[in-house]
């Protein structure tokens, strides 16, 4: 009788190893090549990457106006990362408009208050008022929809995006 149960936990156990490491090898796979660039922003791939799921196809949508911007990745025509900026109004702190208009849910924030973040999205802001303009600009970023968050990553890529977007200098663009 031992011996029977035994074997019935052997082959269980046998049957349910074949299961877990026979699983999805496929869809673990990233068969798509990460663009060295997002919606032409020179972002390095690198700080893109962490934030990508698996899958075969990678798309990104951009799309512009004259009060604001956005940059969609999919993959495998699932969005799953986001960037944006938008021009609003003066005196708005970034964990302010991450909160009110971004509806992001920061944990964490710089010590000067110029950007907020959490693993799934983070807030920059661009004061244009500070030379004399009407408005800011708020860059968001934020993981969705299956894509992978990643707090230290999501830091590194909203300074990234800052220092990139600030090199073009917006408040010149001044609607």
């Amino acid at each position: 009788m031992k011996k029977i149960r035994d074997i019935r936990a052997a082959t269980l156990l046998l049957a349910a190893l074949v299961s877990v490491t026979g699983c999805g090898t496929e869809k673990d796979e990233r068969e798509y090549t990460v663009p060295k660039s997002l919606c032409g922003m020179n972002i390095d791939a690198e700080l893109i990457e962490p934030f990508l799921p698996p899958g075969k196809d990678i798309d990104q949508t951009e799309e512009i106006d004259r009060i604001d911007w956005f940059c969609r990745v999919s993959i495998d025509d699932k969005s799953v990362f986001m960037l944006t900026w938008e021009w609003w109004e003066p005196n708005w702190s970034a964990e302010r408009f991450a909160l009110r208009q971004a509806y992001a849910t920061p944990d964490k924030k710089s010590t000067d208050g110029t950007y907020v973040y959490s693993k799934e999205d983070a807030v920059a802001a661009v004061r244009c008022t500070e030379q004399g303009k009407d408005w800011d600009i708020f860059l968001t970023a934020r993981v969705r929809n299956g894509g992978i968050p990643n707090t230290k990553a999501m830091e590194k890529l909203i300074l990234a995006y800052h220092g990139e977007f600030t090199e073009s200098d917006p408040c010149a663009d001044m609607r």
